[in-house]
């Protein structure tokens, strides 16, 4: 049997998946999880310890099995120095980012030898970047036909591509040539101009402040100009003439940006302008592809992670269907560069899967044991066994906030029901006590609210699938003063829906927790602390009902609360 291991290997985000002989995925995960050092700039995405891990939870023997390796950028080499020119981003980003490359083109192979899960030599398989893109996107939606569209800061020949998927096939039909016309790109310097840090990922407080400001006709005229299009096409300038328009519009909303020692809320203007024009920009490239395909889209690439802009494009564009991968961006072209593997020796379409993003580690359950006893004299402990979600539920509508670890880890950067933090979303100052005791984060920011999706018109204005929290919604107005932890300061939230079949333990929470509150709502965030990854291991779960302000953890089936509860 051939088994196939992707590695995304830009320089950051790096990941690794695994890909079964029948086509599937039997594991995916993110290196930053691993090693819990975000983002993980510049870490091999085929650590030897990280490998061994994730081969410890399939069925690979290497005394019967092949294994292939592929990656996720087709070239072999990173530019010339000279080359780094793009205006949208430092140059010491540039320069650090291809060196990052580099490193991990130069060394991708060398611990498949040492774990001897080869005795052949290495022959990387290597696919191009915005094609891994689709094929992850594909591999997450149910359509058959529909049109894929990549977003991202930047691939090897640019950062938007367009491909016609039929039956879950992929074929491009177009590719921008300069990173200079770069939604991707755009945002991470809109960020910087906010005040944030694009190398740590900070995007997303910017789509969070936006719900604050006002978006303002001058900053819209300036900020409209980085990019242009024609035909719904990005237009390829010359970075001469990129550098002298960056110039002029920096000078001209200098009096709108902030540092990061100056107030948030000075750049909310800012930012709402921001976001608005980035819609603007990609509603320019999608009108284009309704020309193909007005029925379904599947939308990837590091920029579908902007789920403000998401949840709007079904209505305004009249589509059936909008699906988002919930791994849109690099770490997830690992699982994308071993579909293709697969596809291309079978010659066969995109597998179909589960649609599961439950992808990653499982918890060790000798560890989860071992802090069981050692909490026992300390702690109170309940072994709820199949009665969990039920357990959950009450301590929830009591005002517990629980930290939750159990089966495998989702796939992707949103916490998704298995590494959560969950809350009763009812009491209005939830949100400031979780971002202040638990989260350590800017007061600012929301929470996403979980909903099972047969309910979500009765909540939302424009309810639509969401299960990877990957779209924001409107609330409904006679339903805000009901959830006011989840509502946003635009009366959105970014929802996850819930199916029976595909979330099983978390719609049975939700169940529970209508029947206790008669509200089938809860909030969820990722079990981290800001600036940290989601956790990986039963201690970092430990460590934060230990450090935190968490009332309770789950691990397993096992809840772990704080003696004062």
């Amino acid at each position: 049997m051939k088994w196939y291991v992707g590695l995304s290997n830009t320089g950051h985000d790096p990941a690794l998946a695994i890909i079964d002989p029948d086509g599937r995925v039997a594991f995916a995960e993110a290196t930053e999880r691993f090693v819990q050092v975000k983002r993980a700039w510049g870490i091999l995405p085929d650590l030897a310890a990280h490998l061994e891990h994730a081969i410890a939870h399939v069925d690979f023997d290497p005394a019967r099995d092949q294994i292939e390796v592929c990656t996720s950028w087709s070239t072999t080499h990173k530019r010339p120095k000279d080359e780094l020119t793009n205006p949208l981003m430092a140059r010491h980003m540039l320069d650090s980012l291809y060196d990052y490359q580099g490193c991990q083109f130069n060394n991708i192979g060398a611990s498949f030898r040492l774990l001897e899960l080869t005795d052949q030599p290495i022959e990387v398989r290597r696919f191009e970047h915005h094609a891994c893109h689709a094929a992850t996107g594909v591999y997450f939606s149910s359509a058959e036909d529909a049109v894929c569209l990549v977003i991202d800061g930047e691939g090897e020949t640019g950062a938007i591509s367009e491909y016609a998927v039929s039956g879950r096939r992929l074929k491009r039909r177009w590719r921008a040539w300069n990173a200079g016309a770069s939604l991707g790109l755009y945002y991470g310097w809109l960020t910087l101009r906010c005040g944030f840090d694009g190398i740590k990922g900070e995007e997303w407080k910017v789509m969070g402040l936006a719900a604050f400001g006002e978006v303002r006709d001058d900053l819209v005229a300036e900020l409209s100009r980085v990019l242009a299009f024609e035909n719904h096409r990005p237009v390829n300038r010359d970075d001469e003439e990129i550098s002298a328009i960056l110039s002029e519009v920096e000078t001209r909303i200098a009096h709108a940006t902030r540092t990061p020692q100056e107030p948030i809320m000075q750049a909310a203007d800012l930012a709402a302008s921001g976001q608005y024009v980035y819609g603007r920009f990609a509603d320019n490239l999608i009108a284009g592809c309704m020309k193909h395909e007005p029925s379904s889209l599947i939308l990837t690439g590091g920029c579908a992670l902007n789920s403000s802009y998401n949840g709007t494009v079904m209505q305004r564009f009249g589509l059936d269907q909008v699906d988002i991968p919930p791994c849109p961006a690099d770490d997830g072209n690992a699982i994308g560069a071993a579909l293709l593997a697969w596809c291309e020796d079978q010659d066969a379409p995109i597998a179909r899967s589960d649609r599961s993003p439950y992808l990653g580690s499982s918890p060790n359950p000798a560890k989860i044991a071992a802090c069981i006893e050692a909490s026992a004299p300390h702690f109170k402990v309940s072994e709820a066994g199949e009665n969990s979600a039920n357990l959950v539920a009450r301590k929830l509508a009591e005002g517990q906030i629980i930290g939750v670890m159990r089966g495998r880890a989702e796939f992707g950067p949103r916490a998704l029901g298995n590494r959560s933090i969950l809350a009763d979303p009812r009491p209005a100052g939830m949100k400031d006590k979780i971002n202040r005791l638990v989260k350590g984060r800017e007061a600012y920011r929301p929470f996403a609210p979980v909903i099972p999706e047969d309910r979500l018109a009765d909540w939302f204005e424009t309810p639509q699938p969401t299960p990877y929290m990957s779209k924001t919604l409107r609330w409904r107005p006679d339903k805000l003063t009901q959830i006011p932890a989840v509502a946003h300061a635009d009366d959105t939230g970014r929802a996850q829906s819930v199916t029976p079949e595909l979330y099983p333990w978390l719609h049975d929470v939700l169940v529970a927790f209508e029947a206790e509150t008669g509200v089938p709502i809860i909030l969820n965030t990722s079990l981290n602390i800001m600036g940290k990854p989601i956790v990986h291991s039963v201690e970092d779960t430990v460590a934060m009902l230990m450090t935190t302000g968490l009332d309770a953890i789950l691990l397993g089936d096992t809840l772990i609360e704080k003696a004062s509860r």
